[in-house]
């Protein structure tokens, strides 16, 4: 007996319902009266009829659908019950004198840049000097080109940092262990082993040894090393992830331990960290240094635990946003460094994360490719974002810093709503700034009142 239901047909009438009543009550009937072993078989379809047969009762026509059903999004996925953050209570922890500078000063605190040069004499040197005293930049990024030896990158850092005592700039560097270290151990840096290394040992061992690379960074004058990766090493092919040992593993509570090890460590020195890279790069194919990644293949909802788990705890200084798209968060369609969808709404509105954004560095193909320097840092900013990654061509000046500024302010002035989103990021920044000096100041008190006991 089979029942079949038209193409279209929504509406069930009572002759329906009842037909169905019908079938159920000689359904019912004749199951009781098979033997048990038996079991229900399809009805077979003759050959050229496009009709499927359901478990011997309903057939539907060829080309049939069901209702859509679309995949949740991100923030029905991470739902909570935190209350997002108010950048205004941010604004306010401000003393008075940072909240009187002018637009354009603030816009250059979004600003972290390369530099040229390895001496404190020589020309590029200079001249971020120089930017960081009249805020054109909140900070610079050290490469591997920077940096000579351990009496030169430690001068050049506190030429840096005595260039704007007030708010002292942002000395990044990205010194996971491993193969990703800037700083070697020939030049006053401990030989960190990679985050896979790292994790087949106990987390106090970690601890340990990221105090050991925080306090080196700290003495050679960093206030913050881009790191810990809190990518899942769930591809074992990921090109720029797991091919280099640079997750603590696929388990994202393993990756969470450790991370916390890293960002605690730093912390204890004086030293701010980055979880990178946000939504998780460790499931794709491809390294986003050259092109945007859509994600949405390979990514699973265990790579978002580690930023939901350590943004929880507090121990996230800074995200790092990758230029990375996925279904779900990035729905307008532009990569996580510049998506509103996911900084300001997913970030900040569903995990309730009140710290500092920073891009992945927008001179990187994936979005210099599409946009200018000033197009990527409007739309970072307008997004939610707070500091900006720029590693400028060899040769280029800070002409383009001037244009960014220009730009920025002259749209904050025909808009207030990114007047604020800038005044916000600044705040977010400048916070970052302030808490980091006094935990350096405190590492250096601790250190002191302990070399007296020896």
């Amino acid at each position: 007996m089979r029942f079949t239901v038209p193409r279209g047909h929504a509406a069930m009438n009572g002759s329906v319902r009842a037909l169905r009543c019908l079938l159920a009550g000689a359904l019912v009937a004749g199951l009781s009266a098979a033997p048990v072993s038996a079991q229900p078989t399809a009805q077979p379809t003759a050959p050229g009829n496009t009709d499927a047969a359901i478990d011997g009762l309903i057939t539907r026509p060829a080309g049939w659908q069901g209702l859509p059903r679309p995949k949740p999004k991100m923030g029905d996925l991470f739902a909570s019950t935190c209350t997002p953050p108010d950048p205004e209570l941010t604004w306010f922890r401000l003393p008075p004198d940072l909240r009187s500078v002018p637009i354009e000063a603030m816009i250059g605190q979004l600003l972290v840049v390369s530099y040229g040069g390895t001496t404190p004499n020589d020309a590029g040197v200079r001249a971020a000097s120089q930017a960081i005293a009249r805020s054109r930049i909140g900070g610079v990024l050290t490469f591997r080109h920077n940096i000579r030896s351990a009496g030169d990158i430690r001068a050049v850092n506190q030429l840096f940092a005595r260039s704007n005592p007030d708010l002292p700039p942002i000395i990044a560097v990205d010194q996971e262990g491993g193969l990703v270290m800037r700083v070697k151990p020939s030049e006053g840096a401990p030989d960190t082993p990679s985050a896979a290394d790292v994790a087949a040992g106990s987390t106090a061992a970690a601890l340990e040894t990221y105090k050991a690379m925080a306090r080196s960074l700290a003495d050679l004058g960093f206030t913050a090393n881009f790191g810990p990766v809190v990518d899942l090493a769930v591809n074992p092919d990921n090109p720029v992830i797991a091919r280099f040992g640079r997750s603590y593993g696929a388990d994202p509570g393993t990756v969470t331990r450790y991370a916390t090890a890293f960002a605690e460590a730093h912390r204890s020195a004086g030293v701010g960290t980055a979880l990178k890279h946000f939504p998780g790069h460790g499931s794709s194919t491809n390294d986003s240094h050259d092109g945007a990644i859509d994600l949405t293949a390979t990514w699973t909802p265990e790579e978002m635990e580690p930023f939901r788990d350590m943004i929880a705890t507090n121990e996230a200084d800074m995200i790092m946003a990758g230029h990375l798209t996925l279904a779900g968060l990035t729905d307008d369609g532009l990569p996580a460094s510049l998506s509103g969808d996911a900084i300001d709404g997913f970030l900040r509105g569903t995990l309730c994360y009140g710290g500092v954004v920073v891009s992945d560095d927008l001179a990187m193909d994936a979005v210099s490719a599409k946009w200018n320097l000033v197009e990527a840092v409007t739309m970072m900013v307008e997004a939610g974002g707070d500091i900006a990654l720029l590693s400028l061509a060899s040769g280029q000046g800070y002409e383009v810093i001037d244009r960014i500024i220009a730009a920025l302010a002259e749209h904050a002035r025909r808009s207030p709503e990114f007047a604020d989103r800038i005044r916000h990021a600044y705040a977010r920044i400048a916070n970052l700034k302030l808490d980091l000096g006094q935990m350096r100041a405190a590492s250096s008190k601790v250190e002191i009142d302990t070399a007296t006991l020896r």
